[in-house]
């Protein structure tokens, strides 16, 4: 089963956000997020002086996904943060980016196939992505 893909705005466990997605992929109407896109966090380690989180990139995403030559973040994917690591906690649920081949569901497969994956994908409404690879101005 695949996981919900992530999007810029979606919420991290530590209550931040993503704040960047790749422009010409949209995932429920918001841009995809990938593997080195940035988050925020809010969050503050207790001390003297205080250490603020700040937030950091993406560390984890589909391999098998790609957006612009980047893997696709997920729900549960893992953040680089300063404090205690940080996971996406939010997605698109009608966009699952699975892990296993087998096509789009098209019945091709192949370049046909994966052209209806992307178009879903960029849809966003009732779309299961098992393998896109989606290149910026294709």
């Amino acid at each position: 089963m695949g996981k919900p893909a992530a999007r810029m705005g979606d919420m991290t466990a530590h209550g931040g956000a993503l704040v960047f997605g790749f422009p010409t992929v949209l995932i429920g109407g918001m841009p995809a997020a990938r593997l080195s896109d940035m988050h925020l966090c809010p969050m503050v380690t207790p001390g003297l002086p205080p250490i603020p989180h700040v937030g950091g990139p993406v560390t984890l995403g589909s391999p098998m996904v790609l957006i612009g030559g980047m893997p696709a973040a997920r729900m549960g994917d893992m953040l680089v943060c300063v404090g205690p690591p940080d996971t996406i906690v939010m997605g698109c649920f009608t966009v699952l980016i699975g892990e296993g081949g087998g096509g789009s569901g098209s019945g091709g497969g192949g370049a046909g196939g994966a052209a209806a994956g992307a178009a879903n994908a960029a849809g966003g409404d009732g779309a299961r992505v098992n393998a896109v690879a989606a290149t910026e101005g294709h």
